[in-house]
């Protein structure tokens, strides 16, 4: 029978070799000689783990609890993160749960405020399973029970930066913001509401720098759980709080949540105002199905259900295109409106008449102004406009109608906007239509240009021709002498060479007049 010695001997030999075979030869030892196994038998057994494929975290469990040593519970930490979160999926890292969860008892976290210059495993292990469980459906209870296991007091609050390869480098959130972030909202989903509202203000407290907007997000979790607690008056007021500050006034959320904080009141005017309002800070039309069914309910009760139909077609477009599963609540709202599935326009369809019907709840009783758009900020995002009446308004490169990539060339541009009111009192436009686009030097030398051209299209609104450049412009029926009007198209042949002007540039295309008579 070999001595204790000779299985270390061997074992240890093959550590770095053969670490497969190392761990049968400890897994031996452990049998043969549990009572007289060592630290370092404990210690070089993980090390021969960490690099097998041969799993049996179920020994090394044991083991680890039997030696309260550092370098040994270190080391065990290690060896779950590399074989249960390390590259793992949503799926794999829940399957791993019980061994994750352990940590917290077996390997206990370090203090990373005092000492950050090595990472915790246990740490980064119990965030990870709590961002797997936050995935799909958010398992508040769980999440709640993981942070509640660890230390906050010994969180790093330092954020961390990855490097990508479109975006550059990029800054995540510290631990300690993301404890903060997953704990708040497993608070209130769970209904602990006084809870909720110690660990938002501790978070804003404590947390040096916000990412995600969770700066917000803590307030407005503040607003709810006092909603939550009856509160209801409070509850309104941090919300009209974080809606006329610079940071929350364009975040949809915020209006969203305030309006089921009227709904819930029975103010529906105010609720639907709110619904409204959230739509145009809103995100894509997959991310707002919660949104579109908040603004039926508020139909009802204004006794407009019969506006409603566009929202229960976007909603069931969504569902359909996504092949999500329908809710009962969204079926209740697809029979009450008789929706035929089998026949749904497309979300592109339905949005472009519900971005209609929107517009006129928000701007209904807005008179249109017209301007001209004087400056462009140098960001590129952000410009004035000079309406009739000498008045200067600002506005915000999303406000305008016909998305554009930028916007640095639109100054001098003739447009018809909508005046709101900012978070901070001052008039800002809104829902801007270019009407006329200002003209570049090259464009402006065209204008009263003779030069000869052949045509090359004849149509019921005119001929196009393509001049001798090679572009190509339009000399509408509208614009011909009267004895040509209604016999153009008899006049006019394919290839036929003709003379014209340039008469008009825009941004449509070349708008041409006739040189010869005919």
């Amino acid at each position: 029978m070999n001595t204790k010695r000779d299985f270390e001997e061997k074992a240890k030999a093959l550590v770095s070799t053969n670490p497969n075979e190392a761990v049968k030869v400890y897994q031996e030892l452990w049998e043969v000689y549990s009572e007289q196994f060592s630290v370092w038998d404990a210690f070089y057994t993980l090390k021969a783990m960490r690099a097998s494929t041969l799993l049996n975290l179920s020994l090394a469990t044991e083991i680890a609890k039997k030696f309260n040593d550092e370098k040994v519970i270190n080391l065990y930490g290690w060896l779950i993160f590399d074989k249960c979160v390390k590259g793992k999926n949503r799926i794999e890292l829940l399957e791993n749960e019980n061994f994750i969860e352990g940590l917290i008892l077996v390997s206990p976290q370090k203090n990373l405020i005092e000492e950050d210059a090595f990472p915790c495993p246990t740490t980064i292990s119990v965030l990870k399973l709590c961002d797997a469980h936050a995935e799909n459906l958010f398992n508040a209870t769980k999440i709640n029970e993981l942070l509640s296991a660890l230390d906050y007091s010994l969180l790093s609050n330092k954020s961390k930066t990855i490097e990508t390869s479109s975006r550059g480098d990029v800054e995540l959130s510290s631990d300690l913001e993301k404890y903060f972030a997953l704990k708040t909202k497993a608070l209130l989903k769970l209904g602990h509401f006084e809870s909720c509202i110690e660990s938002c203000k501790k978070g804003l407290e404590l947390l040096s720098k916000f990412h995600y907007n969770n700066d917000l997000w803590f307030k407005m979790r503040i607003a709810l759980s006092e909603d939550g607690l009856g509160n209801h008056e409070k509850s309104e007021e941090l919300f009209k709080e974080l809606l006329e500050s610079k940071a929350g006034n364009d975040k949809w959320f915020l209006y969203r949540d305030i309006s089921e904080i009227y709904f819930e009141k029975k103010d529906y005017a105010k609720a639907w105002k709110h619904a409204v309002d959230a739509i145009f800070y809103g995100n894509e039309p997959h991310f707002l199905i919660g949104l579109y069914l908040l603004q039926a309910r508020i139909l009802f009760k204004l006794k407009r259900q019969e506006e409603g139909k566009i929202l229960a077609e976007l909603i069931c477009a969504i569902l359909k295109e996504n092949e999500w599963k329908e809710k009962a609540e969204y079926n209740k709202l697809f029979l009450y409106y008789k929706i035929d599935k089998t026949s749904l326009r497309t979300i592109k369809e339905i949005m472009h008449d519900a971005n209609i019907f929107w517009s006129n709840e928000r701007y209904g009783k807005h008179p249109k102004r017209k301007g001209s758009i004087i400056s462009i900020h140098k960001n590129g995002k952000i410009g004035r406009i000079k309406d009739e009446h000498n008045n200067l308004i600002g506005f915000h490169k999303k406000d305008l109608v016909k998305k554009m990539k930028s916007i640095e060339n639109l100054k001098g541009s003739i447009v018809e906007f909508y005046t709101m009111q900012s978070y901070d009192g001052k008039n800002i436009a809104e829902r801007i239509s270019l009407i006329e686009e200002p003209l570049s030097a090259k464009t402006k030398s065209l204008i009263g240009k003779i030069l000869d051209g052949s045509v090359t299209n004849i149509t019921d609104f005119g001929i196009f021709i393509r001049m001798q450049d090679g572009t190509d412009g339009l000399l509408h029926k509208n614009s011909l002498p009267n004895h040509l009007k209604n016999s153009y198209k008899e006049t006019f042949i394919k290839n036929k060479k003709i003379k014209v002007k340039i008469e008009k540039v825009t941004d449509k295309g070349i708008q041409l007049k006739l040189v010869e008579n005919f």
